[in-house]
């Protein structure tokens, strides 16, 4: 089933090189009643940064801006929140994971390059588990690495193949209320589910007739739905709490609070938009990335749209 405009609520984002907007946002966090979004951006625009928003539109401040000193980044790839409301960025360009207050303030980091285990090639997704501890996927490396919330190596699991517990190019990663862990094994084309210790439980790869195709990242929200960022196909999947599957969303976004007041001063954009006659196309996902859920709404990043796409649960 596809869905219709009946559960979209609305659109958050317009294209922004710095302060309200986004650029390429890839990952979203939802925290004491404020979207945490992070702007991807690329090494070249220098744009990357997170931006706290309210789900009302609301731009209240940024940080994690472009650069490589402490609480700057280069390129990031993932953003989550530990038990104690800390938050963590990973940085593929620097192998390194920072840590933040809720008001954005550097904590510390962590991480180097290399292949030993507690080392990180490319690290990207991230997660925490009911111990606090900090699982990361170490992108170019092909497996999923555990930390303590201070940086230091735990264990490990995963090597690249195709087979059970093996990875291509690994992305996203959640876990579920059990500590089951999620990771989008993005060339392999699958979902796969592990235990809290790492051993393999399931893949998920398809759906009535289809396969997935490239998928970006995973959510598991708190009743066990998956949402799943089919990013190779430009839709979100959605899975029940066993597994099957429930319905595609394709985007249906309408014009954002910050896109009406921008286009309301500049006519010749808003000429230029009717001329074009996108109007269906541009309601649609265009390599959906990041999702987070909370008791009412779905939230997902709509990253070269730079926007946030959100429905009603």
């Amino acid at each position: 089933m596809v869905t219709s405009s009946l559960n979209y609520s609305h659109t958050i984002g317009i294209a922004s090189f710095e302060g309200r907007g986004f650029m390429n946002p890839i990952d979203i966090k939802f925290k004491n009643d404020l979207l945490f979004v992070l702007s991807r951006s690329n090494a070249s625009n220098k744009n990357n940064r997170v931006s706290v928003v309210s789900i009302e539109s609301d731009h209240k401040f940024e940080f994690a801006n472009w650069g490589e000193n402490n609480g700057q980044s280069i390129l990031p790839t993932s953003i989550t929140f530990d038990l104690d409301d800390k938050l963590y960025l990973s940085d593929e360009h620097l192998n390194r994971i920072s840590v933040f207050d809720l008001e954005g303030n550097f904590i510390s980091s962590f991480g180097e390059f290399g292949v030993e285990k507690g080392s990180l090639n490319r690290p990207s997704g991230m997660a925490v588990n009911s111990d606090n501890d900090l699982l990361i996927v170490d992108h170019l490396n092909f497996r999923i690495q555990k930390f303590d919330t201070k940086g230091n190596f735990i264990s490990s699991f995963g090597e690249f193949g195709n087979l059970e517990g093996q990875f291509n190019y690994p992305w996203g990663l959640s876990i579920d209320s059990k500590d089951n862990i999620y990771v989008a094994d993005w060339r392999n084309n699958r979902i796969q589910i592990f235990n809290k210790d790492g051993e393999f439980i399931k893949i998920i790869n398809s759906f009535q007739e289809e396969n997935l195709n490239k998928p970006s990242s995973v959510h598991v929200d708190k009743k066990g739905i998956i949402y799943i960022s089919n990013w190779g196909d430009d839709n979100v999947l959605i899975f029940d709490e066993n597994h099957n599957f429930s319905q595609k969303i394709i985007g249906d976004a309408t014009l954002s609070k910050w896109c009406i007041e921008f286009l309301d001063v500049n006519p010749e954009q808003s000429s230029w938009r009717e001329s074009a006659g996108l109007f269906e196309e541009e309601k649609r996902f265009w390599k959906p990335s990041g999702i987070e859920t909370n008791n009412d709404f779905i939230f997902i990043t709509d990253s070269c749209r730079h926007r946030v796409q959100i429905y009603k649960k």
